[in-house]
């Protein structure tokens, strides 16, 4: 989900003819995405825990990791 709001925010202002509403656009989301993950991840371990941080490790944050 997170890597698909990246990529149209990134992509953003390509697509606009005005490229200032496009990068405004990215600024005013990376403060909103660090808030929201970090409330999330919190959100998550207090729910499951150790289980949690088991797979925070094992997955990426926006990405897959691939070994």
């Amino acid at each position: 989900m997170y890597a698909s709001q990246w990529l149209w925010v990134i992509a953003q202002p390509l697509l606009l003819q005005n490229w200032v509403a496009g990068f405004i656009n990215l600024l005013v989301f990376i403060p909103f995405y660090i808030l929201r993950v970090r409330a999330e991840e919190q959100l998550m371990l207090e729910q499951f825990g150790e289980q949690y941080r088991s797979y925070m490790q094992k997955v990426g944050a926006v990405f897959p990791k691939f070994k």
